[in-house]
C-alpha cells in the first residue's frame, strides 16, 4: 500500500510539472482548430504531444539507467531554470528571456548574489521531480519491456530539435501548448542557433564630410542602473553634491528615456545610432567610432563592467576594429573589495592622460554604476541610509526601505565620487561629457516579480527613467546648450545622444538631422517610451516591439535623509 502511494504522488508530481510549464495547451488547440488549414495544424500539434509523450516514456524505461540519468538530470535542470525564473519573473520563460539572459550572461554572479534566495523552493521542486521520474521509473519497468537505450537516449533530442526548427520557422507562437520542460532547451537551442548562423553585415563607411569640430575632446559617459529621479529631476543634487559645487560646468536636462530597459540594447542604440522604428538598419549603419575616426579624433572606449577579452553590450571583434584604443580596467569583483568600489574612479585618470594631449579624443565609456547587488558598491563606512540591506542579502528577503537605502547609499558613494574626481581633475575648457545611464531601476514599485531592470512586462516606468547631463565650460558650446534646456527639459531620450555627438563632431546639421534626428541643441519631439522587447531579430524572425510609456510627471523616490558630505578618498 505504501508503495503504490509513492508511485502515485509521485506521478501526480510529474504530471503536475509538466502542467504548470505548459502554457496555453487549451487557447493554442483552440486556435488550431480555427486557423486556415485547421485538421493539418491540429494533426502537427496532437503528433507533436504524442512525440513528447513517446520519448519521456521511452526515458523512463531506458535499458541503460545511465540513459535515464543523463535525462533525468537534463529535465530536472529545466524544470529547476523554468521554476527559479517563474519566482523572479512572476511569468513564464519566453524566447526573449532566454535571449536576454544570453547577451546578459556577464552578470550571472552578480544575478546569484541578488537573487539566491528564489532558487531555494526550485531546487526542492527538481529534486522532487527528478526522484518521482526514478519512481515512475521503476513503476513502468515493472509492467512493460524496457525500451531500447538509443531510442531513449535520441528521442527527446529529436523533439527538441524539431520544437527548435519550428520556432526558427514560424516564431515563438509556435511553442505554445508543447510541454514546457521541452520549449526551455528548444528556446536555448534556437539561440545557439542564431549565434552560429547570424552574420552581422558589413557596415556602411561614412560618406558624410566633417566640418570644424565643435570641441578637442568628446565624452560620452554610460553609467549602470542610475535612475534619474535619484538627482536627475531637479538641481538639489542631494545624492551627488559635487554637481552642485560645480554647476557652472553642469546642464542638467532632467530625466531623459532610454532606449530601452537592458543595458545591451541601450548601449548599441547609442552607439550605432539607430532611430526608433529603423531598429533593421541597426548592423548595417555606421557607428560611432567610425564617424568619430572620419572626423580626425582618435577613439577609445573605457569599459569598466567586464575583464579584459571579454565583450558585452553587442559589441563584437568587427566594432572593436574601429575602435583605436580599448581600455578595460575590471578588477576581481569581490563584493567590498576596496580595488573593486573603486573602479569607476580609476576611469578618471585615464581620462587626465587622453584630454591632455594635443590630439583630439572621442571617448565612450561604459562605467561599473550600481548595478545590482547595490551592497558591495560602497564601503560599509559610507552606509548614509539606513537600514540598509546586508552583503549578499537577495532581494527576496530585502524590505523596500532598506533596498532603496541600499540603492541611495551606491549612488551617493559611487556617483557623486565619480563626478567630484572628475570635475577637479578634468580641464572642460575645450572638453564636452555627455552623461546618461543604460537604463533606470524598478525597486519593487508594481508588486510584479523581482526585476529590477530588463524584464518585457516591466509595469514600471522607472525602469526607463535616466539622467541626461552635459559638463562643459567652452562658452560656445556651452551657451549652445544652455539655449535648448529649458525646451528639452524632461525631454530627451537617448536617441538624442548620437545627433549630438555628431554635430559636436563636426557634421552638418542638415545631414544628422535627415538621418539620425534631433541633437539636443534643438527642441525635441518627446518619445517618453522605452523598449522593453528585441530590438535587433534575425532575419526570419517577425516581431512586434513593445513600448512601456514614462509619463513627464512621475514622482520621485528619493528619500531625503542625513547624508553627510564624502570624498571617494
Amino acid at each position: 500500500m505504501r508503495n503504490t502511494l509513492v508511485t502515485l504522488v509521485s506521478g501526480i508530481v510529474v504530471v503536475g510539472v509538466l502542467l504548470f510549464l505548459t502554457r496555453n495547451f487549451f487557447s493554442q488547440l483552440s486556435f488550431l482548430s480555427k486557423s486556415e488549414n485547421p485538421v493539418r495544424n491540429v494533426a502537427v500539434f496532437a503528433v507533436l504531444w504524442l512525440l513528447t509523450l513517446a520519448s519521456l516514456k521511452a526515458v523512463l524505461t531506458a535499458r541503460r539507467m545511465a540513459v535515464h540519468v543523463f535525462w533525468n538530470v537534463f529535465l530536472s535542470g529545466a524544470v529547476f531554470v523554468h521554476l527559479s525564473f517563474f519566482l523572479i519573473l512572476a511569468e513564464n520563460l519566453t524566447l526573449f528571456d532566454i535571449r536576454r539572459m544570453w547577451i546578459e550572461r556577464g552578470e550571472a554572479g552578480a544575478a546569484l548574489l541578488f537573487y539566491w534566495s528564489e532558487l531555494l523552493l526550485p531546487v526542492l521542486f527538481a529534486l522532487a521531480f527528478s526522484l518521482s521520474l526514478l519512481r515512475v521509473r521503476i513503476w513502468l519497468l515493472s509492467r512493460y519491456s524496457s525500451s531500447s537505450s538509443y531510442v531513449a537516449a535520441g528521442l527527446p533530442a529529436v523533439v527538441i530539435g524539431i520544437l527548435a526548427a519550428m520556432v526558427v520557422m514560424k516564431g515563438p507562437a509556435a511553442a505554445q501548448g508543447l510541454a514546457g520542460i521541452y520549449t526551455l532547451p528548444g528556446f536555448f537551442s534556437v539561440v545557439l542557433f542564431e549565434q552560429i548562423v547570424d552574420e552581422r553585415p558589413q557596415r556602411q563607411p561614412v560618406t558624410a564630410i566633417a566640418r570644424q569640430p565643435l570641441v578637442s575632446n568628446v565624452i560620452v559617459v554610460v553609467d549602470e542602473s542610475v535612475s534619474a529621479d535619484f538627482f536627475g529631476q531637479d538641481s538639489d543634487y542631494s545624492l551627488v553634491p559635487s554637481l552642485k559645487a560645480h554647476a557652472d560646468a553642469v546642464i542638467n536636462y532632467g530625466v531623459a528615456t532610454s532606449a530601452h530597459n537592458c543595458s545591451s540594447y541601450s548601449n548599441a542604440v547609442l552607439r550605432w545610432g539607430v532611430v526608433p522604428g529603423s531598429f533593421e538598419q541597426a548592423f548595417h549603419l555606421p557607428t560611432i567610432w567610425q564617424y568619430s575616426q572620419a572626423s580626425g579624433y582618435t577613439s577609445t572606449y573605457i569599459d569598466a563592467q567586464k575583464p579584459p577579452g571579454t565583450l558585452t553590450n553587442f559589441m563584437n571583434t568587427d566594432e572593436l576594429g574601429f575602435i583605436h584604443q580599448v581600455k578595460q580596467l575590471n578588477v576581481e569583483q569581490i563584493e567590498r573589495h576596496q580595488a573593486f568600489m573603486r573602479l569607476d574612479f580609476d576611469i578618471v585618470d585615464h581620462l587626465v592622460s587622453l584630454v591632455g594631449d594635443d590630439k583630439p579624443d572621442f571617448i565612450y565609456i561604459n562605467k561599473l554604476g550600481v548595478h545590482f547587488p547595490y551592497e558591495g558598491k560602497y564601503p560599509a563606512s559610507s552606509t548614509r541610509f539606513q537600514p540598509a540591506m546586508t552583503l549578499f542579502e537577495p532581494i527576496g528577503h530585502s524590505s523596500r526601505q532598506a533596498l532603496m537605502n541600499s540603492y541611495q547609499n551606491a549612488i551617493a558613494w559611487n556617483v557623486n565620487g565619480f563626478f567630484e574626481r572628475l570635475l577637479n581633475s578634468i580641464d572642460l575648457d575645450n572638453t564636452v561629457v555627455i552623461y546618461t545611464s543604460d537604463h533606470g531601476q524598478d525597486l519593487l514599485e508594481e508588486g510584479k516579480g523581482l526585476l529590477t531592470h530588463c524584464n518585457r512586462n516591466s509595469g514600471s516606468a522607472y525602469q526607463g527613467m535616466v539622467p541626461m547631463l552635459v559638463l562643459t565650460t567652452h562658452p560656445q558650446l556651452r551657451q549652445r546648450f544652455e539655449s535648448s534646456q529649458a525646451d528639452n527639459f524632461h525631454q530627451l531620450s537617448h536617441f538624442n545622444v548620437f545627433p549630438t555627438v555628431l554635430e559636436i563632431l563636426g557634421y552638418e546639421h542638415d545631414f544628422v538631422k535627415q538621418h539620425y534626428g534631433d541633437a539636443m541643441f534643438y527642441p525635441v519631439e518627446r518619445i517618453g517610451k522605452f523598449y522593453t522587447s528585441d530590438l535587433f531579430l534575425p532575419a526570419h524572425t517577425q516581431h512586434e516591439y513593445e513600448w512601456q510609456s514614462v509619463p513627464l510627471q512621475t514622482p520621485s523616490r528619493f528619500m531625503p535623509g542625513a547624508l553627510a558630505s564624502q570624498s571617494p578618498d
